[in-house]
């Protein structure tokens, strides 16, 4: 099967339910679940997360899911096999941009995955430096926060000079001399 060919699949969740995945980005993830008949919490994320974001597109003009979520989802898979935390990461920011509210998510996905996605959402405070910043205490949570700051340094080119000094600044961990 090609890309071309891939650019919309049909899937069948668990369910029963037809899916459809509009992206050529989303194929390593739909061959991947296709193969697995489909699973279902990923594929419902999946869903969620491109009604509730609509026609949001990243900086370079991509549709945000496949450009950014499904990105991240695909970084982190390759260090986990945990169905909730890699929802959690197609999920990760509807409590951010999107209408979409933690009740929701809880009613849709469960506890675990609406708190994922709680802990690496920012909460509207600045730190001493003026970057917002999540509040993560939890394993699962940092792992999703550096898949997303993985997937936002792969996809800068389309950011402005000061902008992506900005993020790499704030994307430093360790202590400079």
């Amino acid at each position: 099967m090609t890309y071309e060919e891939c650019s919309v699949l049909n899937c069948t969740d668990e369910a029963g339910i037809r899916v459809k995945l509009r992206s050529k980005m989303v194929v390593p993830m739909c061959r991947y679940h296709a193969s697995q008949h489909a699973d279902n919490i990923i594929l419902k994320a999946y869903n969620f997360a491109e009604e509730v974001h609509g026609n949001q597109t990243d900086d370079s003009g991509e549709p945000y899911v496949q450009a950014h979520c499904v990105n991240a989802y695909n970084i982190l898979k390759q260090v986990t096999g945990d169905r909730e935390i890699l929802a959690a990461s197609i999920l990760h920011d509807v409590l951010e941009d999107t209408t979409a509210t933690y009740s929701e998510l809880e009613g849709e996905f469960g506890t675990r995955i609406a708190s994922l996605v709680a802990e690496v959402t920012h909460d509207g405070q600045k730190d001493e430096h003026g970057y917002y910043f999540p509040r993560l205490n939890s394993r699962d949570a940092i792992l999703i926060k550096f898949a997303d700051r993985l997937s936002n340094l792969s996809r800068m080119e389309a950011w402005s000079e000061p902008r992506q000094q900005q993020y790499l600044n704030k994307s430093k961990f360790w202590k400079s001399e």
